[in-house]
């Protein structure tokens, strides 16, 4: 008999000769299972002395409570919007996620979203498509709108963690001048990296980009809505590659038609999934893709492996690496306020 109970709570194409390794270091097995209700979360993981939760698997203050033998709860993603993290710190659970094990992708595809909307590539791929080759005439300058040089605009993210942090170098390599709001950054890290520490009035009002890599919190919940919108460029681009609740999804929509920004590209929405008749989708201005900012092989293999990891660290004694830290969550789980936000 193991002498460790590991849960895995995910989909059907779970890596585990990459997972069981890692846990066979400790003598901890692990069985796999796909809870559909918080009633199946408690009973699946009651006997589990560490989870791995792959999705969106949630985690309540009920459930904590009634996972008396669990020690760690491993999260195979960054977001925790669906964990309590203040029933956790009660309980004495520790929770763990993947940070910065995809954060490499996510701002991969925050610059290549920045680049594709802002220099009209999914309009003119359309373009093409539609038997069109006209490169210099009114017909396609109307269609395609009016398109800006990149270089020497100025680029602001709001959150600079594990993704911002890899934004900021990333958009300074294509000459783009980079500020942040972030009430918890070191300003000597920002001096470092060369990053420029602004007010979140002044970040909407300055910037002809706007990134989003803060977390959902309560506090974070609709952080841009109708006032911010109207304070930002109307030549400025939104991008969120971050929670889609971060966006009110309908104030976006009304300052998108009524030229109060340039346009938005967005790898996560609210609600998701996008219902294909939304509104958002009728704008040419707009870019969708489906919450697969953080994928590709290295990443998905990075993020298993580490939640195993960090299963073992906890169980064998070593502690964690990534149990929850992030200033913003941890604000949030004492009731506390995020300046500007």
């Amino acid at each position: 008999m193991a002498k460790f109970h590991v849960v895995y709570f995910g989909s059907n194409d779970v890596p585990v000769d990459l997972i069981k390794p890692i846990l066979a270091e400790i003598d901890a097995d692990m069985t796999i299972r796909r809870p559909t209700n918080d009633a199946e979360v408690i009973e699946m993981g009651k006997d589990a002395d560490g989870i791995i939760m792959h999705g969106s698997v949630p985690l309540t203050r009920e459930i904590i409570s009634r996972l008396t033998r669990t020690k760690v709860v491993a999260r195979t993603g960054v977001g925790v919007d669906r964990m309590d993290l203040r029933a956790a710190k009660d309980h004495g659970l520790i929770i763990c996620n993947a940070a910065g094990c995809n954060s490499i992708e996510v701002a991969e595809q925050a610059i290549g979203l920045l680049i594709a909307i802002s220099r009209k590539l999914m309009r003119m791929n359309q373009y093409v498509r539609d038997g069109k080759w006209r490169r210099h005439t009114a017909e396609l300058h109307a269609y395609r709108g009016r398109v800006y040089r990149i270089q020497g605009r100025t680029m602001g993210i709001v959150g600079l963690g594990h993704v911002g942090k890899q934004v900021a170098p990333r958009a300074q390599g294509i000459r783009l001048n980079v500020q942040t709001y972030d009430p918890y950054l070191d300003p000597k890290l920002a001096e470092k990296m060369g990053v420029k520490m602004v007010s979140f009035d002044e970040l909407i009002a300055t910037s002809d980009f706007i990134s989003l890599h803060a977390p959902l919190t309560k506090q974070t919940r609709k952080m841009f809505s109708t006032p911010q919108f109207k304070a930002m460029k109307n030549t400025a681009y939104l991008i969120n590659c971050a929670r889609g609740g971060l966006v009110d999804s309908d104030a976006l929509y009304d300052a998108l038609t009524a030229g109060e920004l340039a346009g938005a590209a967005l790898d996560v929405t609210e609600p998701e999934p996008l219902p294909a008749d939304h509104k958002l989708l009728t704008l040419p201005n707009v870019i969708v893709t489906c919450h697969t900012a953080a994928n590709s092989d290295e990443s998905y293999a990075d993020c298993q492996t580490h939640a195993a990891r960090e299963v073992v660290n906890v169980l064998s004694g070593k502690g964690p690496t990534t149990e929850i830290k992030d200033p913003w969550l941890l604000a949030e789980a004492q009731d506390e306020g995020f300046g500007g936000v």
